[in-house]
């Protein structure tokens, strides 16, 4: 089945992961038109994310730089939750398949722990050629890969223990070994974002996972998280300090980072029209007109060079009203709310609670992120959002009539 091999496009690059997911959206309007299936349009988070494709279309001739890019982004945003969609309420509603997806999804999450890992200790300690603080790009072609196992690894772990306490409790050592290796390899890939919220996110998970019988796990995986914390900083005190004393020191100062600076730059884009916006992926071109990308300055510890424009604001938020305004920004707090809603009604569920987690991660406000329209970013963002409807799809799905088909 298609759907199993997403997770493997994912690392393979934006242009495949991006032609998947479209192909994924795709058969499943074909599927809507030939089978007559609108359980989709039941749903009110979707309802939302084709009013929000309506919004972008409509006000694209609005941009303030380039309208072809305003409606590229805008038709071309349809294929997200279209894809959510397909996962939940079409592709992984049978178990077998969604049990498949997860295995397939948990795999490459380990693989691409390791293979950070292994890329760490050869650049650190066989070819020591690195100058600056080192940044792993495990099997992806930039560094995103500490970002990548945050966003997906609660769902894999909701999924392990699951599994784990299904059977004897001697499954809970390989499922700790997986962990411990999955948050070296965030710790490791000097990722400063995917740091704090992979914190974040264990401190949520512990407190609200949904499964009996593994207090003793809990505390195991806490005292395992501080003994590895100490461990890294002896084995690697540079990457300590990025993660710790870096990332503390960033905060003190975030309005004048570059991040802060960027942040700055898309509510200024934003008041060029503050009910519009300026347009989809038109970021990029008004923030040079008003603030000069080539302008840099030094930081408050002459150490970094600082920038006022980039691709997009680095901020989910930021991004939404800058290109969309503020109808844009009403629209998506109306969508989050959408995805509470569908959330709150399968908290029970680990793999649904995890994928939720991976969700609230992406859109942490005062984090910085890539952009929310990216084809990369998106894909992952809204197969998470396919994974966590599965499970009320699993259940509608049980109740349905004898004739109706699920692919397979």
């Amino acid at each position: 089945m298609i759907a199993l091999i997403l997770p493997l496009l994912m690392i393979l690059g934006p242009g495949p992961t991006d032609v998947g997911a479209s192909l994924i959206a795709l058969l499943f309007l074909v599927h809507v038109v030939v089978d007559r299936d609108r359980v989709a349009l039941q749903a009110w988070w979707f309802r939302l994310a084709l009013v929000l494709w309506v919004f972008m279309l409509a006000t694209a001739p609005f941009a303030l730089a380039s309208v072809s890019e305003a409606f590229g982004r805008g038709a071309t945003f349809l294929r997200f939750p279209m894809l959510a969609a397909a996962l939940g309420f079409w592709l992984l509603t049978e178990p077998k398949w969604r049990d498949r997806y997860m295995a397939v999804l948990l795999a490459i999450v380990l693989f691409s722990a390791v293979w950070a890992l292994v890329e760490w200790y050869w650049v650190t300690r066989v070819v020591q050629s690195y100058s600056h603080p080192l940044r792993l790009t495990g099997p992806f072609d930039d560094r995103k890969v500490g970002i990548f196992l945050t966003k997906t690894m609660f769902p894999c772990l909701g999924f392990a223990l699951a599994w784990a306490t299904a059977g004897s409790t001697r499954r809970l050592i390989p499922v700790g070994i997986g962990l411990l290796v999955v948050l070296l390899a965030i710790f490791m890939s000097g990722e400063r974002s995917a740091f704090l919220l992979c914190g974040l996110g264990m401190l949520i998970f512990v407190f609200t996972v949904p499964i009996a019988g593994i207090r003793r796990f809990k505390r195991y995986a806490m005292l395992t998280a501080v003994l590895g914390g100490l461990g890294v900083y002896l084995a690697s005190p540079a990457t300590f300090d990025r993660q710790i004393t870096s990332t503390i020191d960033t905060l003190s100062r975030l309005s004048i980072t570059s991040y802060g600076l960027l942040w700055q730059s898309g509510v200024e884009v934003g008041e060029l029209s503050p009910v519009l916006g300026a347009g989809g992926k038109n970021f990029r071109d008004v923030c040079p007109e008003i603030r000069s990308s080539n302008i840099k300055f030094r930081g408050a510890d002459y150490s970094d060079y600082l920038e006022f424009c980039s691709t997009h604001p680095h901020n989910t938020y930021v991004e939404v009203f800058a290109e969309h305004g503020a109808i844009g920004i009403v629209i998506f707090i109306l969508l989050l709310g959408a995805f509470v809603g569908a959330f709150r009604r399968q908290m029970a569920d680990p793999v649904a609670m995890g994928a939720g987690l991976g969700m609230l991660l992406t859109l942490w406000p005062i984090v910085p992120h890539g952009s929310f329209f990216n084809n990369w970013n998106g894909v992952v963002f809204w197969s998470l959002v396919g994974l966590m409807v599965s499970r009320v799809a699993t259940r509608r799905a049980t109740a349905a009539p004898v004739g109706r088909s699920h692919p397979g």
